[in-house]
């Protein structure tokens, strides 16, 4: 018996080479999904954008010359969890405010902005999971956030 009061009703994954164009094509592959899975709107478009921060996140600071990136996507009843694997297990964060015109240092708060929840789980010698939660069907009442 499954201890989740929702159990995952559909999942996907792909495996994506550290490369110029993991973003792009995470961002396709995850529209692709969802569209197939019957989903649209804003919350699609919410989700392609938090997928295009957290993959650049993964390349650019990760993986840095060598690895890979693993997506995981769960369909949930009117929400989805996302899923971002990378080889580092620790978290860089940086404390001071991205400056004025930077294209840098932002794409985190906008995570945050944009999901009902969001998370990471590190694991040394085992990388780390950057998740987040988003409601897809914004009829659907939220449920309880999961646990990591």
């Amino acid at each position: 018996m499954s201890t989740l009061s929702r159990p995952v009703l559909r999942t996907w994954e792909a495996l994506l080479t550290e490369h110029s164009t993991s973003v792009r094509t995470a961002r396709r592959q995850i529209r692709d999904q969802l569209t197939s899975w019957g989903w649209a709107g804003e919350g699609v478009d919410d989700l392609v954008l938090i997928a295009s921060e957290l993959v650049t996140n993964a390349v650019v600071h990760a993986c840095r010359g060598s690895g890979e990136v693993r997506l995981y996507l769960q369909e949930f009843d009117g929400d989805c969890r996302f899923e971002v694997w990378d080889p580092r297990h620790d978290l860089p964060l940086h404390s001071r405010a991205p400056r004025r015109f930077s294209e840098c240092g932002r794409g985190i708060d906008l995570v945050r902005q944009l999901a009902f929840d969001f998370g990471v789980v590190t694991r040394k010698g085992a990388g780390k999971r950057v998740w987040v939660r988003m409601l897809l069907d914004p009829a659907a009442t939220p449920p309880p956030p999961l646990a990591g």
